[in-house]
């Protein structure tokens, strides 16, 4: 395969991208209604599929993305008030609370999200992980705010004592506690779970304001954009951007400035890898083999940040240039027609080659996976809310 360029910001495409309102409602409605055909009686989802009955699929499960896939339907729900939405995700929590929610002894009126093999699929041992904590206190936090009695505020803070114990005096974290091999450990550092932590403190501080939870999301945030000072390559750390948008209200000037410098470095960064190919599979995507996920994860990212920089007429209309043509992509990439209508697989297409690591790909091209429509359905409603906010 012949992957497609991709071009710096100022060589995007001058246009944006014709996107209606209506056309993104439908999408959300299609993933949310193929979200809800996933769901098995007791609350758990089905996690991934191949749509290639060809490939067969090991067993697997991920707690983070069961939360992650409660907190988006949440948010549809406040658009919609589909009464089988809210049933799923009573069961759903109901069902995270019930296998993997417990304390930690060493941190006592903590609780964890704990990762097991006879659940997961996996050999790994026992586990907690921090990213499974930070976004089952998002998906909780935000389901709270809908009354559901069965969300308990102790949980919700059981979880936040675990985030903080897991964070170090700079505001890094351990990635894991596996009591197997003595607790907090950094074999292993995750991209993403200080964003996921710092977001789901600050959800918390929503509802709990315990000065506490903010300065641990505070202290998280301002770690990331110390450490990726004066970077031009840092990560797409989507879930950064979002915690930065909610922290907002809650912090000072200084802190701000520091946190919209942050923001632009990581956004800078996104939109130096778009893809700008017309004609090619991945136009307006995030990564030349088409994959689906990175590009609506990138999306979330994007639209959370784009108030920082509205003062700055040319350089947003550079994000509304990419973002249009990134959701796009977005729209393309999911299934419209038949059983699978709002599905969204691994990838765009499978890739023309006969390179051993092509075939890989190509198993996998036709797996859907909850967090893929997941990020999709996010993506298609915050873009809808940003149209809105464009034409009042």
């Amino acid at each position: 395969m012949v992957h497609p360029s991709r071009s710096p910001a100022d060589e995007l495409p001058g246009q944006l991208a014709d996107i209606s309102i209506p056309a993104l409602r439908r999408a959300a409605d299609q993933s949310a209604s193929y979200l809800l055909t996933q769901v098995k009686p007791n609350g758990a989802f089905v996690y991934r599929r191949n749509l290639d009955p060809a490939v067969s699929m090991r067993p697997r499960y991920n707690w983070l993305r069961h939360a992650g896939t409660l907190y988006s339907l949440a948010d549809y729900l406040n658009r919609t008030k589909r009464e089988i939405v809210l049933d799923v995700i009573r069961n759903g929590v109901a069902h995270m609370r019930q296998q993997s929610l417990g304390p930690i002894d060493e941190f006592p009126g903590a609780l964890a999200i704990w990762t097991e093999p006879k659940i997961t699929g996996t050999t790994d041992a026992k586990s907690a992980k921090l990213g499974g904590a930070g976004l089952a206190l998002v998906a909780m936090s935000m389901l709270r705010t809908l009354q559901l009695d069965q969300v308990k505020l102790d949980e919700l803070r059981g979880l936040a004592r675990f985030i903080l114990a897991m964070q170090k005096a700079d505001g890094s974290f351990h990635s894991k506690y596996i009591p197997s091999e003595g607790g907090r450990s950094d074999k292993w550092i995750s991209l993403y779970y200080p964003g996921e932590a710092a977001l789901g403190l600050v959800m918390l501080y929503k509802q709990d304001n315990d000065p506490r939870w903010i300065k641990g999301a505070l202290d998280t945030l301002l770690y990331l954009a110390r450490i990726r000072e004066g970077k031009k390559k840092v990560p797409a750390d989507h879930w950064a951007l979002i915690a930065t948008k909610e922290i907002w209200p809650y912090v000072t000037a200084d802190h701000r400035k520091i946190l919209r410098a942050h923001a632009r470095r990581v956004v800078d960064f996104i939109l130096s890898e778009q893809v700008w190919e017309p004609g090619s599979i991945a136009h307006g995507g995030f990564t030349p083999d088409g994959r689906t996920t990175p590009t609506a994860t990138r999306l979330e990212g994007l639209l959370a940040a784009e108030f920082l920089f509205r003062d700055d007429s040319e350089y947003h209309r550079k994000l509304r240039i990419s973002m249009s043509w990134a959701m796009r992509f977005s729209l393309s990439a999911r299934f419209t027609k038949g059983p699978n209508t709002g599905a969204v697989p691994r990838a765009i297409a499978r890739i023309m080659s006969n390179h051993r690591d092509a075939r890989t790909f190509n198993r996998r091209a036709t797996e859907v996976r909850i967090d893929y429509v997941q990020h999709a359905l996010s993506a298609f409603l915050q873009y809808a809310d940003f149209l809105r906010t464009q034409r009042q």
